[in-house]
C-alpha cells in the first residue's frame, strides 16, 4: 500500500510539473566561477560545423570554450568530424538533413561505392576526397577543408579567449584502443603549440573513458548521459553528478533529451535542478575529487537557457553562440 501510494505521488508531482516551464522561486545564478559559453561545433547555423570557418564565428560571437567531434582514420590521424560510421541511424538522420537548427549536412558517399565506410577503414586522403558537408538543401559537396587535430590546435594556440575545449570522442567501445591514438597526439601537439586552453575529454563509452584514464588520469573527462525515451518520473536515476562522481570524473555532462522522451524539457530542467544541488552536496563533502562544471548540451531555446542559468547550471553548449554570449552578458556571469 505504502508503495502504490509512493507511486501516486511520484506520478502527480511529474503531471503538475509538466504545466510549469520554469517555476524558479529563487534564483540560483552561479555569478562566483565561470561560465562556459560553448560553440557546439563551433557556430553551425552559420557554418559547416567542426571547421575552422565554425570556430572563427563561434568566436566572434563571443564563446570562451568550444565543443568539437574527433574521429581516427586508417592512418591514425586524428580528424574533426562528427559520424564515425555513416550508416549509423543518428548518421542517416543527419545525412538526410533531418537535424534541426544547423545550416549544412554532412556529404556521404553513395551506398555500395566501396568508400561508404567508416573512417578508422580510410586514410585521411581517401576521407578528404569522399566526405564534406553540403546545404541542408542541396545535394553536391561545398568542398569545406576537413581539419586534423593538428590544424586545430595550431589555429587554437593564439585564442586566449578560449578558455576550454571539449573533445568529444566518437571512437566506438569496440575500437576503445584508438582513444590512445587521439590522447597521444593531443599530448604531443599541447607539448608542441603550448595552447593556453584546456581540454575536457567526453565520450558515451565506459569502456573508452576507463582506457583513457589508465593512460592519462590527470586530463579532465566527462561519461555523458544520455536520456532514454519514454517516462522519467524520478529524476536522480539519471543523474550526470553521480555518474561523474562514480567515476572520479571532474565534468558532468547531460544532453537534452529528444521528443522520445516525453516531456522532454521538463524533465531534463527537473535533473539539473537535482544535480546542481548533489554537486553543491558533494563538494563540500569531498576534499578531493571535485566536480567543477555541470553542463547542459545541447541547448538552443532563449528560455530554456535563462532557465538552466537562473537554476545554476555551470556552462551550456549550443548551436546560436551569439544567443547564449547575450544572455550570459545579461545575467552578468563570468565568462
Amino acid at each position: 500500500m505504502i508503495n502504490i501510494k509512493r507511486q501516486i505521488i511520484i506520478f502527480l508531482v511529474w503531471l503538475r510539473e509538466i504545466f510549469r516551464f520554469c517555476p524558479i522561486r529563487e534564483s540560483k545564478v552561479d555569478r562566483d566561477n565561470l561560465f562556459l559559453v560553448c560553440g557546439h561545433r563551433g557556430s553551425p547555423v552559420n557554418e559547416p560545423e567542426n571547421t575552422i570557418p565554425s570556430f572563427e564565428r563561434a568566436l566572434d560571437e563571443g564563446v570562451n570554450s568550444l565543443e568539437t567531434d574527433l574521429c581516427v582514420t586508417k592512418d591514425k590521424e586524428v580528424i574533426l568530424w562528427h559520424d564515425w560510421n555513416p550508416d549509423e541511424l543518428v548518421a542517416l538522420i543527419r545525412e538526410n538533413g533531418i537535424e534541426p537548427d544547423v545550416a549544412y549536412k554532412p556529404y556521404f558517399p553513395a551506398p555500395f561505392s566501396g568508400l561508404r565506410n567508416k573512417t578508422n577503414e580510410l586514410t585521411l586522403d581517401e576521407f578528404r576526397k569522399n566526405f564534406n558537408y553540403s546545404k541542408k538543401d542541396e545535394s553536391y559537396s561545398i568542398n569545406a577543408y576537413i581539419p586534423t587535430l593538428r590544424d586545430f590546435i595550431d589555429w587554437l594556440k593564439d585564442k586566449s579567449q578560449i578558455k576550454y575545449v571539449f573533445l568529444d570522442i566518437k571512437v566506438p567501445n569496440y575500437n576503445k584502443e584508438l582513444i590512445l591514438v587521439i590522447l597521444d597526439q593531443l599530448n604531443k601537439l599541447v607539448t608542441e603549440f603550448n595552447p593556453s586552453t584546456k581540454f575536457i575529454i567526453e565520450t558515451f563509452y565506459p569502456e573508452v573513458l576507463e582506457a583513457a584514464k589508465k593512460k592519462y588520469p590527470n586530463l579532465s573527462y566527462s561519461l555523458d548521459v544520455e536520456l532514454p525515451p519514454g517516462f522519467i518520473f524520478l529524476p536522480r536515476i539519471h543523474s550526470t553528478v553521480k555518474v561523474a562522481s562514480t567515476n572520479k570524473n571532474n565534468v558532468a555532462i547531460i544532453m537534452r533529451p529528444r521528443q522520445i522522451t516525453i516531456a522532454s524539457w521538463v524533465t531534463f530542467r527537473r535533473i539539473i535542478w537535482y544535480d546542481v544541488k548533489q554537486k553543491l552536496r558533494l563538494n563540500k563533502k569531498q576534499s578531493t575529487s571535485k566536480i567543477d562544471f555541470l553542463i547542459g548540451a545541447t541547448i538552443n531555446d532563449k528560455k530554456e537557457m535563462e532557465c538552466l542559468i537562473k537554476s545554476g547550471i555551470n556552462g551550456i553548449q549550443t548551436d546560436y553562440p551569439r544567443r547564449l554570449s547575450n544572455i550570459t552578458n545579461q545575467f552578468k556571469l563570468r565568462i
